[in-house]
């Protein structure tokens, strides 16, 4: 593993750290392209967050598009939904930036015991 590496190159763990947060296809690249050998501490940790982020996130979107009346009510619960997600998204990306193995408020916790394998 390379440290001093460019983010962007593969060899570079902030990079798998990174793309992982873009979508959940942005997951699986990072997963199977850029967690290579050797694993990193680095990259493993931002995985197993991300993972419950998307987890959640489809969860979340799956109750307001089908379990919820199209009204304001699922509209003022869905604008909330999405601004609390993407609050979350915005400090695990700026953490994967910036090189720091800090935990998501409310997910990066139990993401690392519930994914522990990864």
């Amino acid at each position: 593993m390379a440290d001093d590496a460019y983010i962007g190159s593969p060899d570079n763990p902030k990079t798998a750290g990174i793309v992982c947060y873009l979508t959940f296809i942005g997951w699986l690249i990072a997963y199977f392209a850029l967690y290579g050998d050797p694993k990193t501490a680095f990259s493993a940790y931002h995985l197993r967050q991300t993972l419950l982020l998307h987890i959640i996130t489809a969860i979340i979107n799956i109750i307001i598009r089908f379990g919820l009346p199209a009204d304001l009510l699922s509209f003022v619960l869905s604008t909330i939904a999405g601004i609390i997600l993407f609050m979350l998204w915005l400090i695990g990306v700026v953490h994967a930036a910036n090189g720091r193995m800090q935990p998501i408020p409310f997910i990066g916790r139990p993401a690392q015991k519930i994914f522990a394998r990864i």
